[in-house]
């Protein structure tokens, strides 16, 4: 009676603030239920009511922040009307779940939004289990994707704003080159800022807790203080923190059971590439990926076929600057390189060009490098037809896939091991090509297109967190 009264009343009840956006559905929900309180009992929060208040209070375990959920309201009402507390607990119950299952960003305009209409949930019969629950958090947790890599990421988040306090501290790292003592005491500074390092700690707990931060952060733990380690150090965890909210929302916004049984997924700024089937990793991968000027686009496509001793087919944009401009220094540019120019399909000798008359408004030709082991390409390519002009493919300059940040290509996907990929491509698809043959296509330099028997989807895609198997999240520089 005191509940449905609190909510008759509307001279200055907060059940009709306009902030409360489910407010339509607690009113539809109590009004079923003869106004029976969920969370509440006659003097204070039942257990389910103090771990809702929890939930609220650590939202950021989860990629959300408490002020989605009226934290400080809900805290004052505590003190002072356990009914508003009851309506409010209410609300941030309805707008958890569905912020957990269809995320909080409308993607049109990227404001906030409560998504309600991207769910199919009946929210009476949502609450329903609440009441029937034991483990209120493990409840809410389910709405979440079901998907091993923003289970990883959720857990690895949750560990690092447990373990680390989210300040806002930004630093000016100067270069190792121009000022190396300077460098590494701002860096120390930086260290401690970010709550990885105690100030009396010495040199040495400085130097392991350095190669902490440079794993947390997908960088080599060298303890030096390169170009990327000095960018990581310079923002705070409060963006690490945007970076890990963020990839857990690009998650909620895939739809259940968007991901097929087997696929290919490169996530770009960790360079990585795995290759999924039956919700297990095949293989993984290392990539170089397109440089800042070049990057490699977000998409998803269809791989079908992959090219053994491939042609490079030069893009315009390559062959009308870097190629002529090699020309021009060098007559021998093009047969260096195995590079043949055609003209209308007829070949054309670059010797009876006059190149000097040639610029990148009149290129007129078509560039085509030949198969082999110093081609570009390598001698594989995988193909799956998008309006990029992007796919995988080998490489001659192997040391490249040494290196912690790997950006340095004109935006296809340059992949290490290319032939065990392959191998287990052809395994998983059933193929009539066996894994021998391949080695002794690849050996003699024969041209072969093998076209799969069913295609594998694939997902170039824009993560700047991820999570291990440790439970550990690993931040990735934009």
């Amino acid at each position: 009676e005191q509940l449905e009264s609190r909510i008759d009343n509307n001279s200055d009840m907060v059940f009709y603030s306009e902030s409360l956006l489910a407010k339509n559905e607690i009113l539809d929900y109590y009004e079923q239920v003869d106004y029976y309180p969920v969370w509440i009992n006659d003097s204070s929060l039942n257990k389910n009511g103090e771990d809702m208040v929890y939930l609220v209070e650590n939202a950021f375990n989860y990629g959300l922040f408490p002020d989605f959920f009226h934290n400080t309201a809900i805290k004052k009402s505590i003190d002072s009307s356990l009914l508003d507390t009851e309506l409010l607990l209410t609300n941030s119950f309805f707008l958890y779940i569905t912020h957990l299952s269809a995320g909080f960003l409308d993607t049109t305009d990227m404001t906030y939004s409560w998504k309600k209409d991207s769910v199919n949930f009946d929210f009476i019969e949502e609450l329903d289990k609440v009441r029937k629950t034991e483990n209120l958090t493990e409840l809410i947790s389910s709405y979440q994707p079901k998907h091993w890599e923003y289970i990883q990421l959720q857990k690895g988040l949750e560990k690092f704003v447990t373990e680390y306090e989210l300040d806002t501290a930004h630093f000016t790292i100067p270069k190792f080159k121009e000022d190396s003592i300077k460098c590494y005491n701002v860096a120390k500074e930086a260290l401690i800022a970010h709550h990885f390092l105690d100030s009396s700690s010495n040199d040495a707990s400085f130097i392991e807790r350095l190669k902490d931060f440079q794993l947390l952060n997908g960088l080599l733990d060298d303890a030096i203080v390169g170009k990327w380690t000095g960018s990581v150090l310079e923002i705070s965890n409060t963006d690490r923190f945007y970076q890990a909210m963020l990839s857990l929302e690009k998650w909620r916004w895939k739809k259940p059971n968007e991901m097929p049984d087997r696929y290919i997924r490169v996530n770009i700024p960790a360079y990585t590439f795995k290759f999924w089937n039956k919700n297990k990793v095949v293989r993984q991968h290392r990539v170089i990926v397109g440089a800042y000027a070049t990057q490699t686009p977000e998409f998803h496509a269809t791989l079908r076929r992959f090219v053994t001793n491939p042609f490079w087919h030069l893009p315009y944009s390559i062959a009308s600057t870097e190629s002529l401009s090699g020309i021009k220094k060098d007559t021998a540019y093009f047969s260096d390189r195995g590079m043949k120019i055609f003209r209308e399909g007829a070949e054309v000798n670059p010797n009876t060009v006059d190149w000097s008359a040639v610029n990148n408004t009149n290129f007129r030709y078509k560039v085509r490098q030949d198969g082999g082991g110093s081609n570009s390409l390598g001698r594989i390519k995988f193909l799956f037809p998008n309006h990029h002009s992007v796919y995988f493919h080998d490489t001659p300059s192997k040391r490249l896939f040494k290196n912690d940040v790997r950006a340095y290509s004109h935006g296809c996907v340059r992949l290490h091991l290319p032939f065990d990929f392959a191998k287990s491509l052809l395994v998983v698809d059933e193929h009539q090509i066996v894994p021998d043959t391949l080695d002794s296509l690849i050996a003699r330099g024969t041209q072969r297109v093998v076209k799969l028997n069913t295609p594998f989807e694939v997902y170039l895609e824009y993560y700047t967190a991820s999570g291990d198997s440790l439970g550990n999240i690993i931040f990735h520089s934009e």
